[in-house]
């Protein structure tokens, strides 16, 4: 390995030094005093070692940060975003042409690998969505990192669960919050940059991680098709036109329906899309037949925002990942049908009112998730 090699020529340079000087000493110690010559030489020999060990850990960490500027260039060599702003969005055309039907669109903070690069159109695959995009709203490579840090959030994610949130940058500080591997929250850019944590916003408020325990990571939406933004479309006039009559019809339903309004059932579209928008379309549904159960038991607040909300009981209502949902629109169209089902009185839990992860316990397994 080049850097052992370096440390060696140094250490060898300084040995051969010291050798040369006490051979030669040694064939006139009967003539001459060398004491203080010996003294002088074995400390030149410890300056030229020393300096060699110096040098090679300057060289180590230029190799390093080489190393990581490299990493970083090869991990957006193929990666675009959008320079749309916050009320703006892109169409993604099926075809390089600005005739050609529209498959999807990008948002704000929105980016895409990149396939194919012509001189007006790229072609990209984002999320679900694969099309033609046109370069004059869009950056690449370099630019698009610059553009990402300066436009999009960044997010520390728990690596493993149990991970404390703290009032301070301190192990003695309050803690806040715990959360869990695979939760996130908003990195604070703006705070103060304190060796071995991570700054955040939890619950409204600036807290800290230990840095060890989480990854960041810029928070970059996919593209939504357009099959969704029909759906979501579609779900949400069903729902208001529920609301205004009073009726809603009702598929597999085991009890009552309840009607809800256009952002009620945003809201539970999103709790769903956060606990079980990776499940089959069963785990979904059971998902809103939960929080539904909870609304009508006389247990639980009687209102779908009361039952998302109360405190200890849905993580990502209070991790941030729900209000991230609702604001980036980043919800699947399944997970709307589901809460469309839902609230017409569908249940496929048997009336549940828990659920948590894992296949093993007491309960009806749908998916990954149990419910009970």
């Amino acid at each position: 390995m080049k850097f052992r090699k370096v440390i060696e020529s140094g250490i060898i340079t300084a040995a051969l030094a010291v050798s040369s000087v006490t051979t030669a000493v040694s064939a006139s110690a009967a003539e001459v005093d060398t004491t203080g010559v010996v003294g002088s030489v074995l400390d030149r020999a410890s300056q030229i070692a020393s300096t060699g060990i110096q040098s090679v850990q300057i060289t180590h960490q230029n190799a390093q940060a080489a190393a990581a500027a490299a990493a970083q260039a090869a991990e957006w060599a193929n990666k675009m975003l959008v320079t749309v702003d916050e009320n703006s969005s892109l169409n993604i055309r099926k075809e390089a042409s600005q005739d050609a039907e529209v498959v999807g669109k990008f948002y704000h903070g929105s980016g895409a690998e990149v396939l194919e690069v012509g001189a007006e159109w790229t072609k990209v695959k984002s999320g679900d969505v694969e099309g033609y995009v046109s370069n004059a709203y869009c950056v690449f490579g370099e630019e698009a990192r610059v553009y990402a840090e300066a436009n999009c959030e960044t997010q520390a994610t728990a690596k493993a669960d149990g991970i404390r949130v703290r009032e301070s940058y301190s192990t003695d500080a309050k803690i806040l919050d715990v959360i869990d591997a695979g939760e996130s929250l908003k990195v604070n850019t703006d705070a103060e940059n304190v060796d071995g944590w991570v700054s955040v916003e939890c619950n409204g408020v600036t807290a800290y991680v230990a840095a060890a325990y989480v990854d960041l990571d810029l928070d970059i939406d996919d593209a939504v098709s357009m099959e969704e933004i029909r759906a979501r479309e579609a779900a949400k006039a069903q729902q208001a036109a529920a609301a205004q009559s009073g009726n809603t019809d009702s598929t597999a339903s085991s009890s009552a329906a309840v009607s809800a309004s256009t952002s009620d059932t945003q809201l539970l579209a999103a709790i769903i899309e956060c606990e079980a928008g990776g499940e089959p379309y069963a785990g979904q549904l059971a998902v809103g037949a939960v929080v539904m159960n909870r609304v009508k038991s006389g247990s639980f607040p009687n209102s779908i925002s009361g039952v998302i909300y109360q405190s200890g009981q849905f993580t990502p209502a209070r991790s941030g990942k729900l209000a991230r949902v609702l604001s980036n629109g980043k919800i699947s169209s399944s997970c709307y049908q589901a809460a469309a089902e839902a609230l017409a009185g569908a249940d496929n839990t048997g009336g549940a009112k828990y659920f948590h992860a894992g296949t093993s316990g007491s309960g009806l397994v749908i998916g990954s998730q149990i419910f009970y």
